[in-house]
């Protein structure tokens, strides 16, 4: 990923950030890749590591792989895509420092799963960010940003937060077509337990105008990273994001515990 044309935050708007650093995620037939469920997620560098971070219930499905949009040109297929394995998935329990894990299966519980999941992405893989006109502003062409586990915040009611996805999928012959959604002007609600919430400008009546959003970095008015997209309530204003705080705890615990290191793209590794 470091060949990938690194792009630095203070070189880009906030707007860049949240469109460049959100990745469609598809779920397909690994032998007939053709997609069938659909996400997002960000590419996220951790203690000189890069991890392709979302939510769980867009990757865990056992009868399909997990393939990202690349967005490279092809004349074969309407939507070139990558796959990549080797999630990881959690149980509900307590996370304590580190360096207090003995054996990490000593802290899984038995009860709720945890709605976030990475990969490590140990190749080179190329993600291209196509040129968006939203009118009242213009992502150029480029490629997608990696984020930096440094360049995270604690959510706050004196800031605003949004973030971007491909909804309303649907396929007309063998091409796909999407929506862009960008969701501004959000404001922090409060924290429960893992999750912040966040309310929407309006009242939220259709999921689908969400819906494909989930797993997408949810970046805030100074282009830091604060959660990620998980759920939105209906009818509410009310908008999940999953804590990039108790993100970071799950990939260190990862690290230490070597779990990462013999996932590979064609197992997915779960606990």
């Amino acid at each position: 990923m470091e060949q990938q044309e690194k792009q630095e935050q203070h070189q880009l708007t906030v707007s860049d950030i949240i469109v460049r650093s959100s990745i469609q995620v598809f779920l397909a037939d690994r032998d007939n890749p053709k997609p069938e469920g659909f996400g997002s997620g960000f590419v996220m560098e951790h203690r000189e590591r890069f991890f392709l971070v979302s939510v769980r219930h867009v990757t865990d499905d056992p009868n399909l792989a997990t393939f990202l949009e690349t967005n490279l040109p092809s004349e074969n297929v309407s939507t070139p895509i990558q796959p990549l394995g080797g999630f990881c998935y959690f149980d509900l329990f307590t996370v304590g420092h580190t360096s207090e894990i003995k054996e990490f299966e000593d802290l899984l519980k038995n009860g709720k799963k945890l709605d976030i999941t990475f990969a490590e992405i140990k190749g080179n893989i190329e993600l291209i960010q196509p040129e968006i006109d939203f009118t009242s502003f213009k992502i150029e062409a480029g490629y997608k940003m990696i984020l930096d586990s440094r360049d995270t915040a604690l959510p706050h009611q004196n800031k605003t937060y949004a973030f971007f996805g491909k909804i309303k999928h649907d396929y007309d012959g063998i091409y796909l077509k999407m929506e862009h959604a960008f969701k501004h002007g959000l404001k922090f609600h409060r924290t429960d337990k893992h999750f912040h919430i966040f309310l929407a400008r309006e009242i939220i009546r259709d999921e689908n105008e969400y819906k494909g959003c989930s797993g997408a970095p949810i970046i805030d008015s100074d282009g830091l990273l604060v959660a990620v997209a998980c759920l939105v309530r209906v009818p509410s204003k009310m908008v999940y994001g999953f804590s990039i705080q108790e993100c970071i705890k799950l990939l260190d615990i990862a690290i230490d515990t070597g779990m990462l290191e013999d996932n590979t793209v064609d197992d997915d590794k779960s606990s």
